[in-house]
């Protein structure tokens, strides 16, 4: 493996999609430039990077992790898996091979993978190019979802074959008393964990850093409302109606529940997100259903998982496009170490 100045791409430098910032030259810094584009809950953006002479390390930032509603860090690592699978699609854009080595230190849950670039390499047979653009169009949904318009066979086949994973499961629920009973537990969790004033100060911190993308303005007046007002039943209802509105929900499970585990499914996510978008279709994730123990069961029950765990809940549907950009931390703040 060679290390090179530039990216190792027969690709014009126009084909590559720019988001919210000009392209870095380099061809590992590019890289990152499209990993911090990855979603995340709550928008948290949990993710750092050390890029070596021919390796990207991607690193849990812990200023980011929201530890009352996410205490055994499961969507903090399901974020971390979407960020290194848009790092690898990026990379075979270029036309590199990957390989990760997860949790490469024993005791590190903070090194979450290390990510070996060979620019002189093959990609990797499961390499996904064509997704790269929508990776800078994406949004996630909140709107509700046009009841007219289903999601057709031919997009959940799609969205089921575009990644293999043994480990991991993915569940379609189209039917309409599974999906109020998601509704119901979807507002039986917003109930209660508004009433738990910790998780709502966690909450009303988010919302006024502006994480879940919204202007200064609009940020701070959510985190007073959060913070200071009754809004958990506005809240539990609208969150609700979202599910209700939805043709289908889709559900990610896994044999296990461990970090690894939650790593894949994130990753796995980030390759149906983009195949959703490349065929125009909105998706939004359940989060607050599954950050309570009790309904997080509840969930495996509606969806008759048996012995598995529910990790990733997201609703599929048509809706217009959302118009507001999305607020993408800088690359130059996250990049702690680069030995270029």
């Amino acid at each position: 493996m060679t290390q090179a100045p530039t990216v190792p791409s027969t690709r014009p430098g126009s084909d590559w999609p720019v988001a919210d910032e000009a392209l870095p030259s380099h061809w590992l810094l590019r890289l990152v430039y499209y990993a911090r584009l990855a979603p995340s809950t709550h928008n948290t953006q949990p993710w750092k990077f050390v890029i070596g002479r021919r390796t990207i390390d991607v690193i849990a930032d812990e200023s980011r992790w929201l530890r009352v509603s996410d205490p055994y860090r499961r969507e903090l690592y399901i974020s971390l898996g979407c960020a290194i699978e848009s790092l690898r699609i990026a990379a075979d854009f270029a036309g590199s091979a990957t390989e990760v080595s997860y949790f490469p230190i024993p005791q590190d849950a903070t090194l979450v993978a290390r990510v070996e670039v060979d620019g002189a390499g093959s990609r990797r047979d499961s390499a996904v190019p064509e997704l790269l653009p929508h990776l800078a169009t994406r949004r996630t949904s909140h709107r509700k979802f046009d009841p007219t318009r289903a999601v057709t066979d031919e997009d959940r086949r799609a969205i089921y074959t575009c990644f293999d994973s043994p480990e991991l499961a993915l569940h379609f629920i189209t039917d309409r008393a599974a999906l109020d009973r998601l509704a119901e537990l979807e507002f039986l969790a917003d109930r209660e964990l508004f009433a738990d004033l910790a998780y709502r100060s966690e909450l009303a911190v988010s919302v006024g850093e502006g994480f879940l993308g919204t202007s200064w303005l609009a940020s701070k007046l959510g985190q007073f409302a959060v913070s200071m007002l009754p809004v958990g039943r506005q809240v539990a209802q609208s969150d609700a109606q979202r599910v209700s509105s939805a043709p289908l929900a889709a559900l990610l499970s896994t044999r296990h529940d461990r970090a690894l585990d939650q790593v894949h499914v994130g990753e796995a996510y980030m390759r149906i997100a983009l195949a959703a978008e490349s065929r125009q279709l909105r998706m939004q994730p359940i989060s607050q259903v599954l950050e309570l123990p009790e309904t997080r069961v509840q969930v495996a029950a509606a969806a008759e998982l048996d012995d598995r765990f529910a990790q990733h809940l997201f609703r599929l549907g048509h809706a217009l496009p959302e118009t507001e950009e999305r607020r993408r931390r800088p690359l130059k703040d996250l990049v702690l170490r680069a030995d270029l």
